[in-house]
């Protein structure tokens, strides 16, 4: 965005229109106490190549990390963003300070938008998408208070099969405070699954929901998925997917396994991982559940002569949000993250289904190739082993050495992984039920990574545990 500065006269111009004389009068409705009285104190202004210098002084004072030696997710994922997506993505017709959820917004941006809904139920299975959400994490809540709405508030609990992010689940305890709902994480076997037993004890007819991960916050996939879903839905309860969706690439989509509603996060489609944010939600669910699905939803006109798809794009079932329900709503989100939602359209459009299928058969070849290196390492074992994996997994290290192996990792130019934060029956962690632990790591891999890559982690994987 470019910045144009108002000139001294155009600032005399303004105040003098709104009757005072200096600016500091606007500010006489604040304590005299809580105003500073000196300036600011920054350095004199620099010219362009004085600036350009200064920046590449204190850019030298970062830790660069190549994304080929990224092996940490957790729900942040350093995939390729082709430059297509850069490109059409930063057109004066998208970019734009406006925040594309009125009405009048353009129809080729309506368009966008309901091709991304289209990616996004095609991805999981579902039949409706919203136009996005914020993250991951606020989706997720969006989803529960589904639930809630379902039911009409006559079912107010909420289990978490095991091993869900434990941040996703903070944010749906933050929304579950003003509903009245209560949140639960089921306990895992040792083999770190969730039993249909476990399970059935757990339900009743005060459950809405149950929440599962796919795959877990540790990587893993469970293969009583489908069986799990049918138990939840014998009980009238409804079944929520937080998915990563470059796992549609190789395995069934939540749909198939039995979700009613599937939310996760958009970030690995063409948007960089930038410090955390912003980033991109998606929502989508069975077309039952249509209204209450929080957030903006793009419709696609018929013809009116013979029921064929028409070219007009349109804002509808706009009754269910805040400008018309007002604190009925079904959510918060008066808007949507339009532009990212538009990269990750781009981005699947341009790969195409192929292209996408082999990018995440890549992604699980390269996660298998390293795990075979690390786990053939003296000392080393899998969190559980024999279990299915997409591109992530966790391994447990003796003692201090997790710690050690991350920063090895930093001193060589290497994000090594990330410790498993989890909230549940302690299975991973025999000292404490909640927290990190501290004598894992979970890694990651997408299609960045290659052979020599992970030689490279398994060296210094060696190096640490062997102390060589």
């Amino acid at each position: 965005m470019t910045f144009v500065p108002n000139t001294a006269a155009q600032r005399a111009e303004m105040l003098r229109q709104i009757g005072v004389e200096r600016f500091e009068d606007l500010l006489v409705a604040i304590p005299p106490e809580l105003l500073m009285q000196r300036q600011l104190r920054v350095p004199e202004a620099h010219g362009e190549v004085e600036l350009a210098r200064a920046v590449e002084k204190l850019n030298a004072q970062n830790l660069h990390i190549p994304p080929n030696r990224v092996f940490a997710g957790g729900g942040a994922y350093m995939h390729h963003v082709p430059s297509v997506v850069d490109e059409l993505s930063s057109r004066g017709e998208f970019y734009t300070a406006y925040t594309p959820y009125q009405p009048e917004v353009s129809q080729g941006y309506l368009q966008s938008i309901y091709e991304y809904q289209s990616y996004i139920c095609m991805l999981t299975g579902m039949d409706i998408s919203n136009a996005s959400g914020y993250d991951g994490a606020t989706t997720l809540a969006d989803a529960v208070l589904m639930t809630n709405y379902v039911h009409k508030g006559k079912r107010s609990r909420v289990l978490f099969a095991p091993f869900v992010n434990a941040e996703f689940r903070n944010v749906v305890d933050t929304y579950c405070i003003g509903m009245e709902m209560r949140t639960e994480v089921l306990t895992a076997s040792e083999q770190g699954r969730l039993s249909p037993q476990t399970l059935r004890d757990a339900l009743s007819d005060d459950v809405a929901c149950v929440v599962f991960q796919y795959p877990d916050c540790l990587g893993y996939l469970d293969e009583d998925m489908e069986e799990l879903t049918a138990i939840v839905r014998e009980s009238g309860a409804l079944c929520i997917f937080s998915f990563y969706p470059f796992a549609a690439g190789l395995l069934k989509t939540p749909g198939e396994l039995g979700a009613d509603i599937v939310c996760g996060e958009a970030q690995c489609f063409g948007n960089y991982v930038n410090y955390g944010g912003p980033y991109c939600g998606f929502l989508a669910c069975r077309e039952q559940f249509v209204r209450v699905l929080p957030g903006r939803l793009i419709g696609r006109t018929v013809c009116e002569r013979d029921g064929s798809p028409g070219m007009g794009f349109v804002m509808t079932l706009q009754a269910r949000e805040q400008h018309i329900r007002r604190n009925k709503a079904m959510s918060n989100i008066c808007s949507n993250q339009a532009l990212l939602a538009l990269r990750a359209c781009i981005y699947l459009g341009s790969v195409g289904r192929n292209g996408f299928r082999q990018l995440a058969a890549l992604c699980h070849a390269n996660a298998m190739s390293a795990h075979e290196k690390l786990v053939n390492i003296t000392g080393v074992q899998d969190a559980f082993p024999g279990r299915h994996f997409f591109n992530e997994f966790t391994l447990r290290f003796p003692s201090s050495q997790a710690r050690q192996i991350r920063q090895r990792g930093l001193e060589q130019g290497m994000l090594v992984g990330i410790h498993p934060l989890v909230e549940s029956d302690g299975t991973l962690n025999s000292d404490s039920n909640a927290g990190m632990v501290e004598d894992c790591l979970t890694f990651a891999f997408t299609e960045m990574q290659d052979e020599a890559d992970s030689d490279a982690l398994a060296r210094l994987v060696w190096e640490v545990v062997s102390g060589s």
